[in-house]
């Protein structure tokens, strides 16, 4: 194999020139600015957003322990659960459904002999600390 010492001469010319050129262009002068600053400085549509949920402040209210019973499907279930009274009943409802593997629409939580509004919070129905809320069959008669 022979080598064209004209051609790589030539190439070695172009290939200089081409990084003098690059050379010669202005570099940008370095930032004074802390990258803290820098990330200040830019425009909200260049800002980076946060892919963590916003935190759901919890509603005023306390922290107790119920028990909740159900007599849905075969035998009697009985589960503990720390709840905040400031809590919805509906918010409630839906995770003593996954606790028993229940669809909530198929029941009704009562406290006190009386059934529970799922737009209330636990707080106005006096629930206190060691109660038992009972899951009750939602009627389907019609």
């Amino acid at each position: 194999m022979e080598f064209d010492e004209e051609f790589d001469e030539e190439f070695d010319d172009e290939f200089d020139e081409e990084l003098d050129e690059e050379l010669d262009e202005e570099l940008e002068e370095p930032s004074a600015k802390t990258p803290a600053e820098e990330v200040k400085a830019k425009t909200p549509a260049e800002e980076v957003k946060a892919k963590t949920p916003a935190v759901k402040a919890f509603s005023a209210g306390k922290k107790i322990s119920v028990y909740f019973m159900s007599t849905i499907g075969p035998g009697e279930k009985k589960q503990k659960l720390l709840i905040n009274t400031g809590n919805s009943v509906g918010d409630i409802k839906e995770t003593v459904a996954n606790l028993f593997g229940l669809d909530p629409a198929d029941f009704h939580l009562s406290s006190g002999g009386i059934t529970m509004d799922e737009s209330s919070n636990v707080s106005e129905y006096n629930v206190n600390d060691g109660e038992d809320i009972l899951l009750i069959p939602a009627s389907t008669a019609g």
